[in-house]
């Protein structure tokens, strides 16, 4: 189990076209000793957008923009985010981003409890998607 995680070293898996993002997994219960938190990023290129809102009940989340800039859909809100920007995601809420810049746009994510629910629910939330990294 590891205290330290860099965004190059992260488990990580690419969704399948026409929607291709890459999405990482940088800490979680069964890959490092978090107990009630989990972080990683997303990266989705120009053009891109994660396909479906999400919402986790009971999670609160917070996506940090490391770089580019983001559409991000907040419940019925939709706000332009640009790099250094945060966004607060209540329990409940649905919510997705867009890239709507010409740059790779990559989100810093940390949520709590776990979103991805019991250890290793990740696997689930990837299914159909390419493993780029193993950690």
């Amino acid at each position: 189990m590891r205290n330290i995680s860099q965004l190059e070293r992260a488990l990580a898996w690419e969704a399948p076209e026409p929607n291709r993002r890459t999405m990482g997994v940088m800490f979680e219960r069964d890959i490092t000793p978090t107990r009630n938190i989990a972080a990683g990023y997303v990266r989705i290129p120009p053009g891109g957008k994660q396909v479906r809102m999400s919402v986790h009940e009971g999670v609160e989340e917070i996506y940090f923009v490391v770089t580019g800039r983001a559409r991000y859909f907040l419940g019925d809100e939709t706000f332009e985010l640009d790099t250094w920007s945060a966004v607060y995601v209540p329990p409940g809420t649905p919510h997705k981003a867009e890239n709507s810049g010409d740059t790779d746009l990559i989100l810093y994510f940390v949520n709590t409890p776990s979103a991805f629910g019991e250890p290793g629910g990740y696997r689930r939330f990837v299914t159909g998607w390419t493993q780029v990294a193993e950690g």
